[in-house]
This record gives structure tokens, sequence and C-alpha cells, in this order.
């Protein structure tokens, strides 16, 4: 719980003042906001990620980031670590809007920190003296006990002495820098509990990786701010009040290494499962469905590759990534552990922390949003096995393939994004794969990038020459192949996105022919009237009471062509996405009794009553364009309502949106005409009830016009009851 909640919980803030305090409290935390500054990424890449997770409530920002391949995970860590820092306590957002005061708030304070659980002791490997003075000064006034040391050796030694909770270390250190102590006291069983927090004045990516790798929790910026220190430490407090709820099962014979490796887990972990032999594990497997299993191999009544091989036969269990944890390591034993399913093998005894760390890893990797599917074609397991890591931690769905004639097997199943493919292997090799996905009209657009231990050039070329889009030496560097990875996604997106425009462009194109040809025939019966009634009165001589009713005919069907020029026009204009908006605070209800008005003379005609009494409600809008389409959606009420009936027009607020009602006592409309209602020139087989003539484009340019404010319009009707028609448009 929060010092927010528990406020709420002790009446002294009420709930709706708690949200105001949050909203206020992330207003300047956005992450996109963040990256942008930090110059991770750009301002067109933080919208396209805005604009991927929009309507996706339970995809974050970072996470649609790293998928995308905008981020590295290190670089989203460090990120969230940037956002926490700069966080703004809950405490003084409440006391700068007057919600509480000064003296409320340290009262408050102490009460909630006497039952958190609190980090005391603090350990500080600084050089500079000023600067740890200050941060000893700091720390001293928020109640922590502050030990200091110059060195690395120095701060080794305090921290197995006095096991401090935290150690705040520079990354420049005399004798050594700050990551090795971090690795230096992490690996070290007497101080492995220890959290950790990097101090440095200058962080590129280069420096987080090397920390995060070093098993690093935060990191601190010079010169250091009060605020972000603080903040820093109370996360820590946070995070280490909190076990993580996900469920790991533990399988070994040994009571030993079972109570080892459940004291590395533990402290993170609320949820150790234990399994002493591969049969047990099965079972347990199936019936808790943990997040994690760490295997031993050699075990009586069923070995570890057979249980994990098992395990990935089993579609309840085959998604578990299964850890070996065993005291065999040769090249060959971690072959065949990949072979069966592994993700990792830890030799026994493991370096404390370490375990902790990949399972951490391995479970946030498993949270980030998948949207590239790759495929890892290579007749190396333990290369496969490195690959499918290496691209999972980094936000991609992984399939493998150990050679060609399987990779091609797995791209009819599922579809594919790239395919980074070994040069040489058995039954079908690289160059074979490659010709055939260029063959193959499905896949032709799936990029290739072949990885060689061989620098000859005549395999370049040759690799080209199938149809490769890039080339990789082994040993290949991490970052180069994520680059030339994300690089050859966002050319196949852009490329699918042209693709999908054309298709869109396509389609307007037909929906316009289709426009024109039923404007063409919709007006030829009006022109055929007019022409006729104008022959007649060139050709005979009419009286003037005929002559006075043929020009009557004349101006009908002159105005009907008129309004059907209109509406292929309006339609025409929302259609091709050029319409404006001249959008402007008003009062939507007054808009409402003016329109009710304008329709009560034709519903007169038909003896209906139009009832109304909207309340009063202010939003965003065109009044011209809105008034439009609540003229349309009342005359339609009208034509369909059986004489002698009612319409009723009501106004609903909701918190982001206003609602339009228009609901008639009329004919109804078929279910299975539903869907034509809001396309152009859709005809039903109702029929107004006073024969009113209709151009067939109305609602389709309400639907637009809607749709451009940015909100819905929809339909609910039953046949011989009436029909309901409704908008909702945003308020701002």
């Amino acid at each position: 719980m929060g010092f927010g909640e528990f406020l709420v919980d002790k009446g002294v803030i009420t709930k709706e003042q708690h949200d105001i305090a949050l909203r206020l409290q992330n207003k300047k935390r956005l992450l996109g906001v963040i990256a942008e500054e930090e110059e991770y990424m750009t301002a067109e890449e933080v919208c396209a990620v805005m604009e991927h997770t929009d309507g996706k409530p339970d995809l974050m920002f970072g996470e649609a980031a790293v998928s995308m391949g905008y981020l590295t995970s290190n670089q989203l860590r460090y990120l969230l670590d940037v956002r926490t820092r700069r966080k703004v306590r809950i405490g003084d957002v409440l006391v700068q809007n007057g919600f509480i005061n000064e003296e409320t708030l340290h009262r408050e304070l102490m009460s909630f920190n006497a039952g958190k659980n609190r980090l005391n002791t603090i350990l500080i490997c600084e050089p500079t003296q000023t600067v740890a003075k200050i941060l000893e000064r700091t720390l001293a006034k928020y109640g922590y006990t502050v030990l200091l040391a110059k060195t690395g050796h120095q701060a080794m030694d305090m921290a197995k002495k006095a096991k401090p909770d935290i150690l705040i270390t520079s990354t420049t250190l005399s004798d050594t820098d700050g990551y090795k102590l971090c690795f230096s006291i992490l690996s070290d069983p007497a101080t492995s509990g220890i959290q950790t927090v990097i101090l440095s004045s200058d962080i590129d990516k280069e420096r987080i990786d090397a920390a995060f790798d070093a098993g690093v929790n935060h990191f601190l910026g010079k010169p250091v701010q009060e605020s972000e220190l603080i903040n820093i430490i109370c996360q820590m407090e946070k995070e280490a009040g909190e076990k993580r709820p996900e469920h790991i099962l533990v399988v070994d014979d040994s009571p030993v290494a079972r109570a080892l490796i459940s004291q590395e887990l533990s402290p993170q972990w609320a949820h150790i499962h234990m399994a002493a032999n591969g049969g047990e594990a099965l079972e347990k497997a199936r019936i808790i469905k943990p997040d994690i299993i760490t295997m031993d191999v050699e075990m009586p009544v069923m070995d570890g590759l057979e249980t994990c091989r098992r395990l990935k036969e089993d579609p309840v269990t085959q998604d578990i990534p299964v850890i070996f944890i065993t005291a065999r390591n040769t090249p060959e034993f971690r072959e065949k552990g990949f072979e069966v399913g592994g993700v990792e093998y830890f030799t026994k005894p493991f370096m404390p922390g370490h375990l902790t760390s990949f399972i951490k890893m391995l479970l946030e990797a498993k949270k980030i949003h998948k949207t590239g599917n790759i495929l890892v074609v290579d007749d190396s397991g333990t290369t496969r096995h490195i690959l499918k890591y290496f691209f999972a931690k980094n936000g991609y769905n992984v399939y493998s393939a150990e050679n060609g004639v399987v990779a091609l097997k797995v791209l009819e199943k599922a579809g594919m994004d790239i395919v980074v493919t070994d040069c040489y292997m058995p039954k079908m090799d690289g160059f074979a794969l490659a010709q055939k996905i260029r063959k193959e009209a499905a896949y032709r657009q799936i990029p290739v990038i072949m990885l060689t231990a061989s620098g000859n050039k005549s395999d370049v070329l040759k690799g080209l020459a199938a149809g490769a889009n890039d080339f990789l030496l082994k040993p290949f560097d991490e970052s180069e192949l994520l680059a030339r990875v994300t690089s050859h996604l966002k050319v196949k997106r852009l490329f699918e996105q042209l693709e999908e425009e054309k298709e869109a462009l396509r389609k307007i194109s037909l929906e316009k022919d289709k426009l024109l040809g039923c404007a063409a025939h919709d007006l030829r019966n009006p022109i055929s009237s007019i022409k006729g009634y104008t022959d007649l009165l060139l050709e005979k001589d009419c009286d003037e009471t005929t002559a006075k009713k043929f020009l009557g005919i004349i101006h009908d069907a002159s105005d009907g062509m008129l309004r059907l020029l209109e509406d292929l026009l309006d339609a025409y204009t929302l259609e091709s996405g050029i319409v404006t908006l001249n959008k402007q605070a008003g009062n939507l209800a007054e808009l409402l009794v003016k329109r009710v008005a304008i329709a009560s003379v034709l519903a007169k005609q038909k003896n209906i009553t139009i009832h109304h009494s909207p309340p009063e409600l202010e939003a965003v809008f065109d009044a011209s364009k809105i008034g439009q389409v609540v003229d349309n959606l009342l005359a339609n009420a009208v034509k369909f309502t059986i004489p002698g009936k009612n319409i009723y027009v009501s106004l609903e607020d909701y918190i982001s949106t206003v609602k339009v009602i228009v609901r008639d006592e009329g004919v109804g409309i078929p279910d299975g005409e539903k869907s034509k209602l809001f396309k152009p020139f859709s005809r039903l087989s109702v029929k107004p009830t006073g024969n009113e003539k209709s151009t067939g484009l109305g609602l389709a340019i309400c639907d637009g016009i809607i749709k451009a404010h940015g909100g819905e319009m929809g339909v609910e009707s039953k046949v011989g009851v009436g029909s309901v028609f409704y908008f909702s448009i945003p308020k701002s």
C-alpha cells in the first residue's frame, strides 16, 4: 500500500482527492516525454508508439517501444528508473493543492513509515569527500544510518562486516570501478542481498548495459537531487516489502540443492514449489502451471533432459521456460539441453544473485508485447538457443528450425516477419532456403539475414544472388544484429503500409465509381421528367393552369436533383478525408431545441409529436455539421413514423462524451438490413409512411461527420416498434 492509499484508508483525504493528486503527480512523468528528453527516441518514434498503443489499455508504452525496436530492454529499465527519480511525492502534491497541511503530512508520514519495511543502513562509496558528505547529511535527515567508504576495497570490507541494506557507489573509484564493485558485492554469499545504486554524471547505452549486467538495481545522476535520491530509496523499500507473485518450481533430487535454490529465490518470490525427480515435476507442472522451472539433470525416476522433453511435448506446459542447474556443463551437455527445450544452463555452485537476475529478466521479457515473429534457422542447437534467447529478451516471438526443409514447414504454419539463417546446413542450406522464399508469393517480402563463420566474399555474393537482404559474420555482435533486424523490419513494415494504402485507394476508387454510377441512375429519372415536361411546354399551347402544373413538377424534380448533388459533394468530401470542422464550445441542448422546432413543422403535417427536454450540456463541436446530422435523424424519424405517433429526442451526459438520441415509433428496420444503413445509396425494404423521397446518402454523410468529430454512431431497431438512432461525440 502506498502513502496515498494509506491516507484514503484513514479518511485523511478522499478517493477523489487521491485520484487528482495521482494525475498531477504523473503529468510530467510520461515515459514517451522522458525517452525524448533523454534522446533515446525521436518525437516521430514516440508518436508511432502512442498510435500503436491507442485503444489498447493493457499495452504499456515501454513494452510497445521495445517490441517495435525503438528501445532495448535495458534502455526501458533505465527510463523507468528516471521516471522514479522524477516522481513528486504524493504528500507534497496533496499539500500544494490544499488537501492537507504540512503538519498533517509530517504526522501521517511518521505513522506510515512506522509500519513500513524500512531499509535502515546505507553504504556510500564515493571518492569525493564533498559529494559523500552531502549524501550523508541528506540521508541522515530522513533517519538513515550512513556508512562512508572511499575505495572499492574499503566498501567490500564494510559490506561484509556491517551488512548494509543499500550500496550507493560512484562509477569511478581509485582501485576499481563501481560496476565491478557491485558485481563483487552480489557475487559474494555474505553480501549478495545488498541492493545497489550506481552514481554517475555520464550515463550512456554502454554504461547502462554494463550496470544491469553487473546486477545494479538503480541509477542516480550527478549532481544528486535530494528528491531523486529519496524517491529511489523509497522505491527500493517498496520492492523489498513486496514479493513477486509468480510461481517457480524447483526440481532436484538433492534436498541440500533444493534448499540452496530456495534460499536464493525466496527473498523475491512468495511461491516456491519443490519436486524431487522428473516424474513428480511433470505432475506438479500440470497442476501448478509455474512461470519458471529450474531443473537438475541427473535424477532418479526420470532425468532432467527427458523431463524437459516431455514438458515441451505437453500443450499445458510447453511454454514454461526451463533452466538447467547442474554440475555437468560441457558443450555436448549444453547442446542436449538446448535440443530438448532448455533456455539456459547454470553450473553448480552458481554465484549468488545471478539466478535471480536471470529469472527476473525472463519474466519481464514475457510481459513485453510481441509484435514481430523471427524464424532462426541453424543446424547448431547452441546457436539456435543463443539467438532465441537474445531475440526473446528484446521482445520478439522466436521460432526455430535446424535446416531449410524444417524452416519451410514452419513458414507454412506461422507468419514470419524476418528469417535469420545459417549458410551451410544439411538437407537444405541457407542459400536454397533464400531462393525458395523469394519464389513463393506469400513469403517474397520477408527479409532474410544470413549468418556465416566464413569471411569468403563468394559466400556473400552467392547469398545476395539467392535473395538474402543482409549478411553478418559469426561470432556476431548482439547490438549490431539487433540493429540490422530492427532496420529490416522497419523497411518491411513501411512496404506493408504502402500496400495497405494502395488497397485503401483502390477501395476508394471503387466506391467513387459506385457513387457516380448510383448518382447517374438517380439523376436519370428527374432529368427525363424535366425534359419531357419542357418539351410539352414548348410544343403545345398549354393553358395557364396546365403550364403552372408542369412548372411545379419541373421545380420539384430540379429541387431533388440539387439535394442529390449537395449530398454527393458532402459524401465525396467526407470520403476523401478533406472535411474541415469549425469546432467551438457550445450548448448542445440549444442546438437540439432549434432543430426540433424546424422538424416539428413537417411532423405536424403527419400529426406526429416530437417530445424533447434536453439538459444543458456544453461540448466542443461544429454547430453547422452537427446540426446537419440532427436534421437528418429527425427528418428520417418523421418519414418512417406512423402518423399520430411520437418521436423522442434526448441528451445524455457521460464522463468524456455526450450522447444524442432520437427514438421514433415507426415501422422499424429488419435485422438483416441494419448493416446497410450507413453505406451510400443503400436501399431498404421498409418505406416511408408518407411516400417521402430520399437520396440514400443522408446516414452515410452523418456517420462521416460524427467520425470526423472523433465520435461514433449507432442504431437499435425492432420491426413494428420503431428505431433508436444515436451518436456520441467527445466533450472536448
